[in-house]
């Protein structure tokens, strides 16, 4: 049995029931739960921990969480929480940041927080960013189908690793499903699951989850109001959602059927872990095509 039939059975077998009446080979999708990426952030003296999700909020995920971690330093040092990824930070060199101790991770007081992004708007955001601005999407340029083919190639091979198991390229660790974080197939339900969108008042919200988690674990007014302040009015380096190339990529992802197709294969079962709106999924994929039909009476 393949690595992707395997894991379908075990998460939802009537997915994969459903996928052959489709006409649709579960072997053709990336499945879930690979679990190749662990960016972990702790602040042990709130005792919280976030889960860093590359190209979905993670230069916020990891500021915000080394404010926590030493706020007198952060603060000190006169640090936003729009830094770059290239800013130093005193909380890198620490390990019992990036590294949740037993005792975190058992003591059921501790709150984990990690923001999730929809998954085709977060490839968007990754065309623009890695490919259109840093060139890093192998000798594709701007050629969408190039890039979505090789994400495709390179996460199949991880997913299909036997007896080896290959390094995740930069690509590889940006690209990944959501799913693919932290462990998340094994303690998803005690993660706070931070929806975050592109517009103004769908980042709002998520910052005021955000904020209520903060003050629920004890975190200073004056600590809670910068966080609030500097997530909702600035933007990172990487921010690519005022991009002028963001409208010709998203039309692009709507009505390119090769690139339709390869996104659906990378990331329908994301849609299907988290809540998403599966209103941007190709009609097929919107309904709860998989699940048993009730019997009338």
């Amino acid at each position: 049995m393949s690595v992707c039939r395997s894991v379908c059975l075990s998460v939802a077998p009537l997915i994969c029931m459903s996928f052959s009446i489709f006409n649709l080979p579960v072997e053709d999708f990336i499945p879930p739960f690979v679990n190749i990426v662990s960016d972990y952030f702790v602040a042990t003296n709130y005792k919280i921990m976030s889960c860093g999700i590359r190209k979905s909020m993670s230069q916020l995920t990891i500021n915000t969480m080394c404010l926590l971690n030493d706020e007198q330093n952060f603060m000190s040092g006169n640090h936003s929480l729009n830094e770059t990824w290239l800013s130093k930070r005193s909380c890198s060199n620490t390990p019992r940041f990036r590294i949740p101790s037993e005792e975190i991770l058992r003591d059921s007081s501790t709150v984990r927080f990690a923001f999730i992004r929809d998954p085709i708007e977060r490839f968007v955001s990754l065309y623009l960013d890695k490919c259109l601005k840093e060139h890093a999407c192998w000798s594709c340029k701007d050629d969408m189908r190039c890039v979505v083919k090789e994400i495709y190639k390179g996460l199949k091979l991880i997913q299909n690793h036997r007896d080896w198991k290959p390094i995740p390229t930069y690509m590889d660790l940006h690209a990944a499903p959501l799913s693919w974080n932290c462990n998340f197939d094994k303690d998803l339900a005690k993660w706070n699951l931070l929806m975050m969108g592109a517009d103004a008042e769908e980042r709002k919200s998520s910052i005021m989850q955000l904020g209520n988690i903060l003050k629920r674990q004890g975190v200073s007014d004056e600590v809670l109001e910068k966080v609030q302040k500097e997530t909702m009015d600035g933007e990172t380096a990487h921010s690519t959602h005022k991009s002028s190339k963001r409208l010709e990529a998203e039309r692009q992802v709507r009505e390119d059927p090769v690139v339709r197709d390869y996104l659906h294969k990378i990331y329908f079962f994301d849609y299907l872990v988290f809540p998403f709106n599966r209103d941007p999924l190709d009609v097929k994929y919107q309904t709860d095509f998989w699940k048993i039909p009730e019997q009338s009476q």
